[in-house]
């Protein structure tokens, strides 16, 4: 991307920021804000608690895997108090509690402290993403908020290399009390986000959330379809982060220094391109053939690294390898859209939270599933791997698109409009 067409689009972006409502502004920033808690904090977290704090490498990551089975366990009754109390209301709380437990691992020295703060920390800051979605489509239009998803995702990445460098400076620094001030630091981040709630204006604002008949995701069977459908969909996080820097290692012609580009090239093109890739994507139909395109591209990206092994020298293996980052950042893109206007479409609006926090299990389920089958995978049988990995992704992307042709928005009391769809409903 040329400079010029990389600077038209960010300033496209600041135009959409600024014509926005005010209330969208409000997320916007308090995404912002949120986003740079997040990337302080890992990319800091595994010096601290390993030289500051003096736990071993294993204890943190026992911490952060019993953290991630507390929030697998919590992220539906958290997105029930959200439908009971409201979102705002309860994201705001859930904030609070970020910031105390953020700032409580500051006095973490021992592995019990660590355990107690960890998983506290856990209800409220593996738990947030369900009712955060809700929140979006509480403030946005139908056709508003999947741009709005995207703006907000465009303004994260941007504040996870902020945070990322922030946490680089007290790295090189190297002092206990500098590690713990931006502990504190990353805890202020959450404040601002609470406090940025608290202005915040929604339809629930100032009202007790309307009372409406109870239903249950988990007995949806449609919405569990497409829940489990995007597992697969969304291995292309997997792919990047764990999967493709254990390929780049294992194939000879491509330099060991090149391990870290993919990562870097994939945050900028999805800080840029996010919100224009997501333009069209305006009803359940575009969604599943959006859901369509990302699982092709997906595939399409898995082939050509399995190319790239192919290759004697640098100059044949890293352009074919780029082009499958570049595929591959195209089916990010394209599925986080498609996942956003299903997920929201779908889930009815007095349970909302709840049917959305159930969604985004299907994330935390890629991450424990995927960097546990597919390096195995790939790793041990190469390009049969791939094209393992390609058939799964391919028929995931066709049945979301089936089932997206005969699926209908959900009314608030949790029933499909059965006309829209010829009788089809919720099961």
């Amino acid at each position: 991307m040329t400079p010029g067409a990389r600077g038209s689009v960010l300033s496209r972006l600041g135009t959409s920021l600024r014509s926005s409502p005010a209330a969208e502004r409000t997320l916007v920033v308090s995404a912002l804000s949120d986003s740079m808690g997040t990337g302080l904090f890992a990319a800091l977290a595994a010096v601290f608690f390993t030289r500051i704090s003096s736990l071993t490498a294993s204890q943190f990551a026992l911490g952060l895997s019993l953290a991630g089975a507390v929030g697998f366990v919590l992220t539906i009754p958290v997105g029930v108090v959200g439908d009971r109390f409201g979102a705002r209301r309860t994201l705001i709380v859930l904030n609070l509690w970020r910031a105390a437990g953020f700032a409580c691992y500051a006095f973490v020295t021992s592995f019990p402290a660590y355990l107690v703060v960890v998983l506290l920390t856990a209800i409220a800051d593996r738990t947030a993403g369900g009712v955060g979605q809700a929140i979006v489509a509480d403030v946005a239009g139908d056709d508003r908020r999947v741009r709005l998803m995207a703006i907000m995702r465009s303004v994260r990445n941007v504040g996870y290399a902020v945070g990322g460098l922030a946490a680089g400076v007290a790295i090189a620094i190297d002092s206990s009390w500098v590690f713990r001030g931006t502990l504190f630091g990353i805890a202020l981040f959450y404040v601002l986000c609470a406090a940025l709630l608290a202005r915040l204006r929604t339809a629930d604002a100032g009202r007790v959330p309307v009372r409406t008949k109870r239903t249950w995701a988990f007995r949806d069977r449609r919405y569990l379809a497409f829940t489990g459908l995007n597992v697969f969909l969304a291995l292309h996080v997997t792919t990047l982060n764990v999967l493709l820097p254990l390929w780049i290692l294992s194939v000879p012609a491509i330099p060991e220094s090149f391990v870290a580009f993919p990562l870097i090239l994939n945050t900028v093109i999805v800080s840029v391109l996010q919100l224009p890739a997501t333009r069209h994507i305006v009803s359940l139909r575009g969604a599943g053939r959006a859901a369509l395109a990302s699982a092709a591209l997906l595939a399409a990206a898995c082939c050509f690294f399995a190319f790239s092994a192919w290759w004697n020298d640098p100059a044949g293996a890293v352009p074919v390898l780029l082009c499958g980052v570049l595929a591959l950042t195209a089916a990010e893109m394209w599925q986080a859209a498609s996942s956003w206007q299903i997920s929201m479409d779908l889930a009815p609006e007095g349970n909302r939270a709840q049917y959305l926090s159930t969604f985004n299990l299907s994330n935390t389920a890629e991450r424990v599933v995927g960097p546990a089958v597919l390096p195995a995978l790939v790793m041990t049988y190469r390009s049969w791997g791939w094209l393992l990995v390609c058939a799964v992704v391919l028929l995931s992307g066709v049945s979301t698109w089936w089932l997206a042709r005969t699926a209908a928005p959900a009314t608030p009391d949790g029933e499909a409009d059965k006309e829209a769809v010829g009788g089809v409903g919720v099961a």
